[in-house]
Protein backbone atom coordinates (compact mmCIF):
# COMPACT_ATOMS: atom_id res chain seq x y z
CA UNK A 1 0.00 0.00 0.00
CA UNK A 2 3.09 1.73 0.39
CA UNK A 3 3.29 2.79 -2.96
CA UNK A 4 -0.22 3.23 -4.11
CA UNK A 5 -1.87 6.33 -5.76
CA UNK A 6 -4.34 7.78 -3.07
CA UNK A 7 -7.26 9.07 -5.24
CA UNK A 8 -10.05 10.48 -3.81
CA UNK A 9 -14.07 10.06 -5.33
CA UNK A 10 -16.18 13.15 -4.81
CA UNK A 11 -20.26 12.64 -5.39
CA UNK A 12 -22.58 14.82 -4.92
CA UNK A 13 -25.97 11.82 -4.07
CA UNK A 14 -26.40 10.26 -0.77
CA UNK A 15 -28.64 7.70 -1.95
CA UNK A 16 -27.96 4.95 -5.03
CA UNK A 17 -29.07 5.72 -8.83
CA UNK A 18 -27.19 4.12 -11.59
CA UNK A 19 -24.22 6.38 -11.48
CA UNK A 20 -23.49 5.47 -7.66
CA UNK A 21 -23.68 1.78 -8.35
CA UNK A 22 -21.15 2.11 -11.25
CA UNK A 23 -18.73 4.08 -8.53
CA UNK A 24 -19.18 1.32 -5.99
CA UNK A 25 -18.44 -1.44 -8.32
CA UNK A 26 -15.38 0.30 -9.78
CA UNK A 27 -13.90 1.30 -5.65
CA UNK A 28 -15.05 -2.50 -5.69
CA UNK A 29 -13.08 -3.79 -7.87
CA UNK A 30 -9.92 -1.22 -7.86
CA UNK A 31 -6.59 -2.84 -7.92
CA UNK A 32 -5.51 -1.95 -4.34
CA UNK A 33 -1.83 -2.57 -4.41
CA UNK A 34 -1.99 0.05 -7.19
CA UNK A 35 -4.76 2.37 -5.79
CA UNK A 36 -5.80 3.08 -2.25
CA UNK A 37 -9.70 5.28 -2.73
CA UNK A 38 -11.67 7.28 -0.23
CA UNK A 39 -14.79 8.87 -1.03
CA UNK A 40 -16.01 12.31 -0.22
CA UNK A 41 -20.27 12.25 -0.29
CA UNK A 42 -23.28 13.01 1.84
CA UNK A 43 -24.16 10.49 4.76
CA UNK A 44 -26.51 7.93 3.56
CA UNK A 45 -26.31 4.45 1.92
CA UNK A 46 -23.56 5.45 -1.00
CA UNK A 47 -21.30 6.15 2.23
CA UNK A 48 -22.54 3.59 3.70
CA UNK A 49 -21.61 1.16 1.30
CA UNK A 50 -18.31 2.40 0.32
CA UNK A 51 -17.40 2.07 3.89
CA UNK A 52 -18.29 -1.38 3.73
CA UNK A 53 -15.86 -2.19 1.32
CA UNK A 54 -13.58 -0.88 3.55
CA UNK A 55 -12.84 2.88 2.08
CA UNK A 56 -12.44 5.69 3.91
CA UNK A 57 -15.21 8.02 3.67
CA UNK A 58 -15.74 12.14 4.01
CA UNK A 59 -18.62 13.34 5.22
CA UNK A 60 -19.52 16.23 2.96
CA UNK A 61 -22.91 17.83 1.63
CA UNK A 62 -22.77 19.67 -1.72
CA UNK A 63 -25.80 22.17 -2.04
CA UNK A 64 -27.44 23.16 -5.55
CA UNK A 65 -25.41 25.12 -7.52
CA UNK A 66 -28.85 25.85 -9.00
CA UNK A 67 -30.39 27.24 -5.76
CA UNK A 68 -27.54 29.45 -4.57
CA UNK A 69 -26.96 26.84 -1.87
CA UNK A 70 -23.74 27.11 0.35
CA UNK A 71 -21.12 24.41 1.72
CA UNK A 72 -20.77 25.05 5.42
CA UNK A 73 -17.14 25.73 6.42
CA UNK A 74 -17.36 22.24 7.87
CA UNK A 75 -17.83 20.60 4.61
CA UNK A 76 -15.16 22.64 2.94
CA UNK A 77 -12.95 22.11 5.38
CA UNK A 78 -13.33 18.38 5.19
CA UNK A 79 -13.32 18.36 1.80
CA UNK A 80 -9.91 20.35 1.21
CA UNK A 81 -8.18 18.15 3.88
CA UNK A 82 -9.72 15.14 1.59
CA UNK A 83 -7.96 16.75 -1.66
CA UNK A 84 -4.92 17.70 0.09
CA UNK A 85 -3.94 14.49 1.43
CA UNK A 86 -4.50 12.34 -2.03
CA UNK A 87 -2.40 12.31 -5.51
CA UNK A 88 -5.42 12.64 -7.60
CA UNK A 89 -9.04 13.38 -7.37
CA UNK A 90 -11.84 12.20 -9.47
CA UNK A 91 -15.15 14.24 -9.13
CA UNK A 92 -17.94 11.44 -9.95
CA UNK A 93 -20.59 14.27 -10.55
CA UNK A 94 -21.28 17.09 -12.14
CA UNK A 95 -21.53 19.38 -9.00
CA UNK A 96 -18.67 18.19 -7.91
CA UNK A 97 -16.39 19.04 -10.45
CA UNK A 98 -16.95 22.83 -9.30
CA UNK A 99 -16.69 22.54 -5.99
CA UNK A 100 -13.60 20.34 -5.97
CA UNK A 101 -12.12 21.62 -9.16
CA UNK A 102 -12.12 25.02 -7.53
CA UNK A 103 -9.77 23.26 -4.53
CA UNK A 104 -7.80 21.06 -6.41
CA UNK A 105 -6.72 24.11 -8.94
CA UNK A 106 -5.60 25.78 -5.31
CA UNK A 107 -4.20 22.18 -3.89
CA UNK A 108 -2.30 21.79 -7.14
CA UNK A 109 -3.75 18.28 -6.82
CA UNK A 110 -4.56 16.93 -10.59
CA UNK A 111 -8.60 16.13 -11.52
CA UNK A 112 -10.50 13.94 -13.16
CA UNK A 113 -14.25 14.93 -13.88
CA UNK A 114 -16.50 12.23 -14.50
CA UNK A 115 -20.24 13.78 -16.70
CA UNK A 116 -22.96 11.36 -16.11
CA UNK A 117 -25.77 13.33 -17.87
CA UNK A 118 -27.22 15.24 -20.86
CA UNK A 119 -27.77 18.77 -20.68
CA UNK A 120 -30.43 20.06 -23.25
CA UNK A 121 -29.64 23.90 -22.70
CA UNK A 122 -26.42 25.61 -24.60
CA UNK A 123 -25.61 27.60 -21.40
CA UNK A 124 -25.58 24.28 -19.33
CA UNK A 125 -23.28 23.38 -22.14
CA UNK A 126 -20.52 25.98 -22.13
CA UNK A 127 -20.85 26.04 -18.10
CA UNK A 128 -19.89 22.04 -18.98
CA UNK A 129 -16.83 23.06 -21.19
CA UNK A 130 -15.99 26.30 -19.02
CA UNK A 131 -15.23 23.73 -15.63
CA UNK A 132 -13.79 21.25 -17.93
CA UNK A 133 -10.83 23.70 -19.85
CA UNK A 134 -10.19 25.56 -16.13
CA UNK A 135 -10.53 22.91 -13.42
CA UNK A 136 -10.27 19.57 -15.11
CA UNK A 137 -7.00 17.79 -16.01
CA UNK A 138 -9.01 14.64 -17.67
CA UNK A 139 -13.23 14.01 -18.43
CA UNK A 140 -14.76 10.89 -18.90
CA UNK A 141 -16.99 10.26 -21.29
CA UNK A 142 -19.10 7.23 -20.96
CA UNK A 143 -20.57 7.07 -24.40
CA UNK A 144 -20.14 9.07 -27.67
CA UNK A 145 -23.35 11.63 -26.71
CA UNK A 146 -21.96 12.76 -23.75
CA UNK A 147 -18.33 13.35 -25.21
CA UNK A 148 -20.02 15.28 -28.24
CA UNK A 149 -21.61 17.94 -25.69
CA UNK A 150 -18.15 19.01 -24.94
CA UNK A 151 -18.17 20.38 -28.07
CA UNK A 152 -14.46 21.35 -29.85
CA UNK A 153 -12.94 23.44 -26.72
CA UNK A 154 -11.87 20.70 -24.02
CA UNK A 155 -12.25 18.15 -26.39
CA UNK A 156 -8.63 17.28 -26.47
CA UNK A 157 -9.13 16.46 -22.42
CA UNK A 158 -12.15 14.47 -23.14
CA UNK A 159 -11.93 10.29 -22.60
CA UNK A 160 -14.06 8.02 -23.77
CA UNK A 161 -14.03 5.25 -21.49
CA UNK A 162 -17.84 2.79 -21.28
CA UNK A 163 -18.77 1.27 -18.17
CA UNK A 164 -18.54 -2.21 -17.31
CA UNK A 165 -19.83 -5.01 -16.16
CA UNK A 166 -18.71 -8.07 -13.90
CA UNK A 167 -19.44 -10.31 -16.73
CA UNK A 168 -19.40 -13.44 -13.93
CA UNK A 169 -21.75 -11.97 -11.67
CA UNK A 170 -24.40 -10.68 -14.41
CA UNK A 171 -24.71 -14.26 -16.49
CA UNK A 172 -27.41 -16.50 -17.66
CA UNK A 173 -29.00 -18.62 -15.14
CA UNK A 174 -29.85 -22.22 -14.91
CA UNK A 175 -33.31 -23.02 -15.12
CA UNK A 176 -33.38 -24.21 -11.33
CA UNK A 177 -32.01 -20.65 -10.38
CA UNK A 178 -34.66 -19.07 -12.17
CA UNK A 179 -37.37 -20.69 -10.88
CA UNK A 180 -36.24 -19.67 -7.42
CA UNK A 181 -36.00 -15.79 -8.57
CA UNK A 182 -39.42 -16.20 -10.32
CA UNK A 183 -41.35 -17.92 -6.97
CA UNK A 184 -39.25 -14.94 -4.60
CA UNK A 185 -41.92 -12.93 -7.35
CA UNK A 186 -45.06 -15.02 -7.23
CA UNK A 187 -44.23 -15.52 -10.76
CA UNK A 188 -44.51 -18.95 -12.37
CA UNK A 189 -41.92 -20.98 -13.65
CA UNK A 190 -43.31 -20.98 -17.35
CA UNK A 191 -44.86 -17.54 -17.92
CA UNK A 192 -42.35 -15.68 -19.96
CA UNK A 193 -41.01 -12.15 -18.03
CA UNK A 194 -40.45 -9.13 -19.54
CA UNK A 195 -38.38 -6.51 -17.20
CA UNK A 196 -38.19 -3.08 -16.48
CA UNK A 197 -35.34 -1.38 -14.13
CA UNK A 198 -34.90 2.40 -12.92
CA UNK A 199 -35.65 4.71 -10.68
CA UNK A 200 -39.26 5.86 -10.98
CA UNK A 201 -39.39 9.40 -12.59
CA UNK A 202 -40.57 10.42 -15.58
CA UNK A 203 -37.96 10.05 -17.22
CA UNK A 204 -37.30 6.29 -16.84
CA UNK A 205 -40.59 6.09 -18.79
CA UNK A 206 -42.30 3.30 -16.43
CA UNK A 207 -45.83 4.81 -18.13
CA UNK A 208 -44.52 3.38 -21.32
CA UNK A 209 -43.71 -0.28 -20.06
CA UNK A 210 -47.17 -0.15 -18.48
CA UNK A 211 -49.02 1.37 -21.41
CA UNK A 212 -47.16 -1.35 -23.75
CA UNK A 213 -48.13 -4.41 -21.26
CA UNK A 214 -52.09 -3.30 -21.33
CA UNK A 215 -51.68 -3.22 -25.34
CA UNK A 216 -49.84 -6.42 -25.06
CA UNK A 217 -51.90 -8.24 -22.82
CA UNK A 218 -55.18 -6.78 -24.52
CA UNK A 219 -54.93 -6.31 -27.86
CA UNK A 220 -52.31 -9.25 -29.40
CA UNK A 221 -53.28 -12.93 -29.80
CA UNK A 222 -53.29 -14.74 -26.75
CA UNK A 223 -49.65 -16.63 -25.83
CA UNK A 224 -49.76 -20.02 -24.40
CA UNK A 225 -48.75 -18.53 -21.00
CA UNK A 226 -49.55 -14.30 -20.52
CA UNK A 227 -46.48 -12.45 -20.17
CA UNK A 228 -45.89 -11.42 -16.18
CA UNK A 229 -44.60 -7.96 -16.19
CA UNK A 230 -41.54 -6.90 -13.21
CA UNK A 231 -40.30 -3.24 -12.66
CA UNK A 232 -37.86 -2.88 -10.52
CA UNK A 233 -36.81 0.35 -8.70
CA UNK A 234 -38.29 2.78 -6.13
CA UNK A 235 -38.73 6.35 -6.00
CA UNK A 236 -36.39 6.78 -3.13
CA UNK A 237 -34.06 9.08 -5.72
CA UNK A 238 -36.87 9.65 -8.07
CA UNK A 239 -40.45 11.65 -8.06
CA UNK A 240 -43.06 9.89 -5.59
CA UNK A 241 -46.22 11.72 -7.16
CA UNK A 242 -45.47 10.03 -10.71
CA UNK A 243 -44.21 6.63 -8.39
CA UNK A 244 -48.67 6.33 -7.22
CA UNK A 245 -49.64 7.50 -10.60
CA UNK A 246 -48.06 4.26 -12.33
CA UNK A 247 -49.31 2.44 -9.70
CA UNK A 248 -52.31 3.53 -10.35
CA UNK A 249 -52.14 2.77 -14.22
CA UNK A 250 -50.78 -0.86 -13.26
CA UNK A 251 -54.42 -2.13 -11.20
CA UNK A 252 -55.88 -2.08 -14.74
CA UNK A 253 -53.68 -5.38 -15.09
CA UNK A 254 -52.54 -5.59 -12.09
CA UNK A 255 -52.62 -9.60 -11.94
CA UNK A 256 -49.98 -9.60 -14.52
CA UNK A 257 -47.60 -7.02 -12.56
CA UNK A 258 -45.07 -7.46 -10.04
CA UNK A 259 -43.28 -4.23 -8.41
CA UNK A 260 -40.15 -5.26 -7.08
CA UNK A 261 -39.29 -2.39 -5.56
CA UNK A 262 -35.42 -1.56 -4.89
CA UNK A 263 -32.76 -4.67 -5.33
CA UNK A 264 -29.68 -4.32 -4.13
CA UNK A 265 -28.43 -7.32 -6.48
CA UNK A 266 -30.03 -6.87 -9.72
CA UNK A 267 -28.41 -9.53 -11.70
CA UNK A 268 -30.30 -12.58 -10.64
CA UNK A 269 -33.51 -10.68 -11.48
CA UNK A 270 -32.23 -9.50 -14.97
CA UNK A 271 -30.76 -13.33 -15.72
CA UNK A 272 -34.60 -14.74 -14.79
CA UNK A 273 -36.56 -12.53 -17.25
CA UNK A 274 -36.98 -12.98 -21.07
CA UNK A 275 -36.78 -9.41 -22.31
CA UNK A 276 -35.88 -6.18 -20.68
CA UNK A 277 -37.40 -3.24 -21.90
CA UNK A 278 -35.40 0.12 -21.56
CA UNK A 279 -37.89 2.90 -22.24
CA UNK A 280 -37.04 6.32 -21.22
CA UNK A 281 -38.42 9.54 -22.50
CA UNK A 282 -35.31 11.46 -23.37
CA UNK A 283 -32.35 10.38 -24.57
CA UNK A 284 -30.48 7.89 -22.31
CA UNK A 285 -26.94 9.10 -21.70
CA UNK A 286 -25.80 5.70 -21.12
CA UNK A 287 -28.15 3.07 -19.42
CA UNK A 288 -25.92 0.81 -17.55
CA UNK A 289 -28.97 -1.77 -17.28
CA UNK A 290 -28.63 -2.49 -20.79
CA UNK A 291 -24.98 -3.78 -20.52
CA UNK A 292 -26.49 -5.70 -17.03
CA UNK A 293 -28.86 -7.38 -19.37
CA UNK A 294 -26.66 -8.35 -22.61
CA UNK A 295 -23.85 -10.08 -20.10
CA UNK A 296 -26.78 -12.20 -18.30
CA UNK A 297 -28.12 -12.91 -22.21
CA UNK A 298 -31.65 -11.28 -21.25
CA UNK A 299 -32.74 -9.53 -24.86
CA UNK A 300 -33.08 -5.85 -24.78
CA UNK A 301 -35.30 -3.55 -26.73
CA UNK A 302 -34.44 -0.07 -26.40
CA UNK A 303 -35.74 3.53 -27.65
CA UNK A 304 -33.83 3.88 -30.63
CA UNK A 305 -31.66 7.15 -29.23
CA UNK A 306 -28.82 8.08 -27.43
CA UNK A 307 -26.24 5.65 -25.91
CA UNK A 308 -28.37 2.62 -26.47
CA UNK A 309 -28.47 3.68 -29.76
CA UNK A 310 -24.24 3.01 -29.43
CA UNK A 311 -24.63 0.05 -27.45
CA UNK A 312 -27.01 -2.27 -29.51
CA UNK A 313 -26.48 -3.29 -33.51
CA UNK A 314 -30.03 -4.03 -34.16
CA UNK A 315 -31.23 -7.09 -35.20
CA UNK A 316 -27.71 -8.68 -34.03
CA UNK A 317 -27.66 -8.10 -30.43
CA UNK A 318 -31.01 -6.23 -29.38
CA UNK A 319 -33.72 -4.62 -31.13
CA UNK A 320 -34.09 -0.79 -31.09
CA UNK A 321 -37.20 0.89 -31.04
CA UNK A 322 -38.59 4.25 -32.11
CA UNK A 323 -38.92 6.64 -28.73
CA UNK A 324 -41.83 6.91 -26.97
CA UNK A 325 -44.07 4.92 -29.44
CA UNK A 326 -46.04 2.33 -27.00
CA UNK A 327 -47.27 0.34 -30.03
CA UNK A 328 -43.91 -0.11 -31.82
CA UNK A 329 -42.82 -1.32 -28.34
CA UNK A 330 -45.34 -3.18 -28.10
CA UNK A 331 -44.70 -5.02 -31.47
CA UNK A 332 -41.26 -5.65 -30.66
CA UNK A 333 -41.77 -7.40 -27.49
CA UNK A 334 -44.43 -9.55 -28.79
CA UNK A 335 -42.47 -10.80 -31.54
CA UNK A 336 -39.46 -11.34 -28.98
CA UNK A 337 -41.83 -13.45 -26.42
CA UNK A 338 -43.59 -15.68 -29.50
CA UNK A 339 -39.88 -16.34 -31.12
CA UNK A 340 -37.98 -17.92 -28.77
CA UNK A 341 -35.28 -18.86 -31.11
CA UNK A 342 -34.66 -15.24 -32.39
CA UNK A 343 -34.89 -14.33 -29.01
CA UNK A 344 -31.82 -17.06 -27.68
CA UNK A 345 -29.97 -15.59 -30.39
CA UNK A 346 -29.87 -12.15 -29.85
CA UNK A 347 -29.00 -12.55 -26.23
CA UNK A 348 -25.75 -15.24 -27.49
CA UNK A 349 -24.88 -12.26 -29.70
CA UNK A 350 -24.96 -9.53 -26.79
CA UNK A 351 -22.92 -11.19 -23.78
CA UNK A 352 -20.28 -12.21 -26.40
CA UNK A 353 -20.43 -8.02 -26.99
CA UNK A 354 -20.37 -8.02 -23.93
CA UNK A 355 -17.33 -10.10 -22.57
CA UNK A 356 -15.27 -9.01 -25.73
CA UNK A 357 -15.69 -4.72 -25.51
CA UNK A 358 -17.44 -4.39 -21.74
CA UNK A 359 -15.70 -5.87 -18.90
CA UNK A 360 -15.89 -4.03 -15.38
CA UNK A 361 -11.78 -5.07 -15.36
CA UNK A 362 -11.26 -3.45 -18.92
CA UNK A 363 -13.27 -0.29 -17.86
CA UNK A 364 -11.15 0.04 -14.53
CA UNK A 365 -7.79 -0.31 -16.23
CA UNK A 366 -8.38 2.00 -18.74
CA UNK A 367 -8.98 4.37 -15.44
CA UNK A 368 -5.81 3.44 -13.86
CA UNK A 369 -4.10 3.94 -16.91
CA UNK A 370 -5.57 7.57 -16.85
CA UNK A 371 -5.16 7.96 -13.78
CA UNK A 372 -1.36 7.20 -13.60
CA UNK A 373 -0.64 9.08 -16.69
CA UNK A 374 -2.00 12.06 -15.17
CA UNK A 375 0.66 12.56 -12.35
Amino acid sequence: MGNAMRVLYVNQWAGLGGAEVSLLRLLEYLPREQIQPALACPPGALAESAHALGVEVFSVTFPSLRHGGKPTAGDMQRLSHAIASSDLVHAYSVRTGWYAGRLCRRLRVPMVWSVHDLFPFFWQRMWLQMVARRYAQAVVAYSSILQRQFGRGPEHKVYLIPHGVDTHHFAPLDDSERAEVRRLFDTPTDAPVVLHVGRIMPFKGQHLFLQMAQRLLMEYPRMPHPPIFWLAGDASMGNHRYAQQVREMSRVIKPFVRWLGFQRDIAPIIASAEVLVHCSTRPEPFGLVILEAMACATTVVSANRGAPAEILEQGRTGILSPPNDVTALAEAVYRLLVDGEHRRFLATSARRVVCERYTLLQSVQRLTDLYRSLL
